[in-house]
């Protein structure tokens, strides 16, 4: 009784300790759905660079120049049934589903 007793206080004390994590969840993940893509992207954009990177796996500045190249190309009419998707969000998630192979952007 005692030998278990102690040896369940030795493992007790023995185990290391985690590190708390800073933050469990990112903020902009958690307002992906509310926020929309193109709001969650200008958000990434000038607060988490590194972030947007990583989502789009290229730089603001490509993505830009990228866009520029494409937008006369990818760019639809409204029409009055529905309003067209804009070039931002179309190259947007073109590159989120070559990125991930994802068919959905969430």
């Amino acid at each position: 009784m005692k030998a278990s007793v102690a040896l369940g206080v030795v493992l007790a004390l023995d185990t290391p300790k985690r590190k708390k994590r800073s933050k469990w969840v990112k903020k902009w993940y958690l307002c992906r759905r509310e926020q929309g893509h193109t709001r969650l992207l200008r958000e990434l954009r000038d607060d988490e660079p590194e972030d947007y990177r990583n989502f789009l796996r290229m730089d603001a500045e490509s993505y830009d120049e990228l866009l520029s190249l494409v937008m006369p190309m990818i760019v639809k009419q409204n029409t009055t049934m529905r309003e067209a998707i804009s070039p931002n969000a179309r190259l947007s998630m073109t590159l989120r589903f070559l990125a991930t192979g994802n068919s959905q952007f969430y």
